[in-house]
Formats: structure tokens, sequence, C-alpha cells
């Protein structure tokens, strides 16, 4: 036997699940980014001949993520008695950062220099910043905290083992939540839950009418 529920307690049911339900919208932090080296190919500025190779990279990320600014290699033809000198020789890499949602970029510059030496044989290079390793940007009220990180030294020239630099990104989004969970009806519960208190009302009138 199914029990009858009268109408004011049909909309007071709908209602409390309407607005019980409080429907989390997730709105995923989705940016792009792109590193460009202020050149691809460093020469020495000293001793025998030899250079290094930087890439350029790009890729989309979701919410904070490391990134590769740059993949390294060695090139050299020089011996040791005469290796290829980098003497401090300048190097910078551009970050084009881009909220995708909001389509706000904005570009970050990343300064230091290459030291040390390359031969036929081996690889001792460094890589030292002279501008700041972290910046912070906001776009579209997300603010983007960029942190230079691990520089790994080429192997010696012929070697498979590239040297890198990296950077992690960390998203944080407007308000701790302009991005991420945020607990809101969504506009049609919002709705259907306006549209249920007439009902009650009129259940109310009714009732008064009958007594």
């Amino acid at each position: 036997m199914h029990k009858k529920h009268s109408l004011p307690t049909c909309a007071g049911i709908a209602l409390v699940l309407i607005l019980g339900a409080n429907i989390s919208v997730r709105a995923d932090l989705i940016w792009s980014y792109s590193w460009t080296p202020s050149a691809n190919q460093v020469n020495a500025n000293a001793g025998g001949p030899g250079y290094l190779t930087l890439t350029n990279d790009s890729n989309t990320a979701t919410g904070s993520s490391n990134t590769v600014i740059t993949n390294i290699q060695a090139y050299s033809t020089a011996s040791p008695s005469n290796p290829a000198m980098f003497n401090n020789v300048p190097i910078s890499f551009a970050l084009q950062l881009t909220d995708l949602t909001s389509k706000m970029s904005d570009k970050l510059t990343f300064s230091g220099y290459f030291s040390g030496s390359v031969t036929a044989d081996s690889s001792n290079v460094q890589l030292t910043f002279k501008s700041p390793t972290s910046e912070t940007v906001t776009l579209g009220g997300n603010t983007y905290a960029v942190m230079v990180g691990t520089f790994t030294p080429p192997g010696p020239p012929g070697a498979q083992s590239y040297g890198s630099l990296n950077a992690f990104v960390t998203v944080t989004p407007l308000n701790n939540g302009g991005g991420g969970i945020s607990s809101v009806p969504e506009p049609a519960a919002l709705t259907l839950a306006c549209l249920s208190f007439p009902f009650a009302g009129l259940c109310g009138w009714r009732k008064r009418r009958t007594k």
C-alpha cells in the first residue's frame, strides 16, 4: 500500500533535496607555458671550439606542475690541453604564461650565465642565475608562482645524457576557490527552489480556506 503525501509535504521534500544537493562546480585551472632561451646555441668564448645547444619547450598543464625549461647538449672537438671555455657566457630564459580560462598572459624572464669547459671527451659546465629564481604573476585572478629548480649539467659530447633545467609552477586559485571547487547551487537548482515556494504557499492558503 502506497502512502499518499500531501502537496505541502511533497513541496517541502523537493525543496530540501534541491537545496541540500548544493552541487559542487569545478573549473580546472588549465594554463599553457612556452619556455624560450635567448639563444638555441651558446658558443664558448675562449679556448678551443665548442658550444651548447638549448631546446625550447611548451605545453599545457592543469593545476600546479613541474615544467621543463630546456634540454642542453654539449658539442666540442677541443683537446684537453685547449678546452672550449665558457667564461660567464650570458643566457636568459623567457616564459610566456597563459591562463587559458581568462586568456590572460604575461611574460617572465630569468637570466644567468654559463661557466666551465667542454672538450671532445668531457663536459664540466655550470649555470648560475643573476636574476631572482622565483617570480609571481596574477592572471585571470589566479596566482602563478614560478620557481626555477634543478640544473642538470650535460654529459660529454656524443653522450645521450642531455642536461636539463626545470621550473615548478604553483597555481593558487582566486580566493582559494576561483578555479578549484566551490560549493554553490547551480542556477537550475536555484530556479527550482524558487518555484517550490509558491506551491508551498498555495497549499497553506488552501488549507486555511478549508477550515
